[in-house]
């Protein structure tokens, strides 16, 4: 009797076995099923409930909600024809009160391709995102933020982009630009290179040139946050431009040797105008046209003047926002906002 015994203990052991890998199997199987059905009665709106999935720690859910928010983004943004490359698509999701009404806005940042990126800005209602803007013709966004400045009501997209232009034109520039609201519309307001690369032939400005060198040229730029001076909206900027001879000018080469022969730094100080909704340096008037306008930035400033392929220039905004140069000498600085 107690053989009998002996023989049947193995045996339970493997069917309690059996029976325990049989029941994973199947909690699995329907907790996959639950997920999937959960995303899929979510799969043409942008739900709370779908951006809190994006947000799991569990990877099948993060993953699934994932790639039914691409589809439903791309539809809204109008990049349906993106659909079939939806694999190679990197999209990011910011919670931001930008309305600051108590409640989260959502920006949604899409890098279509490695210079190609867009932003769809996203309004709670009851408990669906509803599409309410679109930032477009972006490069390949890095990081999203976003500010809003109480006193004055004022609300601010901030992007940090790169533009990877190596191959053919020689240079790669890491910036930041930043978008601001205006009857319903976010517009760039402000931009600047954080970190900026770019090789330049001698040849290509003076074919003649007898012995052309290659020159490296950077701006290494310091951007604070936007912040209230003085009852002023300020963006400061640290800039730092330099520039640099190759050792061997024979044929391009990145990691050549170069030797640093010119260096200049600024301060540079922007402001919040209403009138010109943009950041300018100072107000000034066209004195050949006795036109009011805002100066958005000072080419003596700029890397292309190190390699002396731009004069003295403003570029300035009108208060039809037209944009264009005029030649220092033509204008006469009525306020200055370095001082500040």
């Amino acid at each position: 009797m107690i053989k009998n015994k002996n023989h049947l203990l193995p045996i339970i052991l493997v069917l309690f076995i059996a029976c325990l890998f049989t029941f994973k199997i199947y909690y699995s199987s329907v907790t996959d099923d639950l997920v999937f059905n959960q995303i899929g009665v979510f799969n043409n709106i942008l739900s709370k409930k779908l951006v809190d999935n994006f947000f799991s720690e569990n990877s099948d859910i993060k993953e699934l909600s994932t790639n039914s928010i691409k589809k439903i983004v791309l539809k809204d943004l109008g990049y349906e024809n993106w659909l079939n490359y939806i694999e190679f698509i990197d999209i990011y999701l910011y919670p931001f009160d930008i309305i600051h009404d108590n409640v989260e806005d959502l920006i949604i940042s899409v890098n279509l391709s490695k210079d190609q990126g867009v932003i769809g800005i996203y309004r709670l209602y009851e408990d669906r995102y509803i599409l309410s803007n679109i930032i477009k013709d972006l490069c390949n966004i890095k990081n999203v933020s976003a500010i809003r400045i109480e006193s004055s009501k004022k609300s601010f997209i901030v992007t940090e982009e790169i533009l990877d232009e190596m191959i053919g034109a020689y240079f790669i520039d890491n910036f930041v630009r930043v978008f601001s609201e205006t009857d319903g519309e976010f517009i760039e307001v402000f931009r600047q290179s954080i970190d900026y690369t770019a090789y330049y032939f001698e040849k290509w400005s003076d074919p003649e040139t007898p012995e052309p060198k290659w020159y490296k040229i950077t701006d290494s730029s310091v951007v604070d946050n936007i912040n209230l001076e003085k009852e002023n909206i300020i963006i400061n900027v640290s800039k730092t431009l330099s520039k640099y001879e190759s050792l061997d000018s024979s044929s391009f080469s990145a990691s050549s040797d170069y030797k640093l022969i010119g260096q200049n730094s600024f301060d540079v100080k922007l402001v919040w105008s209403e009138p010109y909704n943009s950041f300018i340096m100072s107000e000034g008037k066209i004195i050949s046209q006795n036109t009011e306008v805002g100066i958005l930035e000072d080419t003596t400033q700029t890397v292309d003047y190190l390699l002396n392929l731009t004069g003295k220039y403003y570029k300035v905004i009108d208060k039809n926002k037209r944009i264009f140069y005029i030649k220092n000498d033509d204008i006469m600085i009525i306020k200055d906002f370095s001082t500040l």
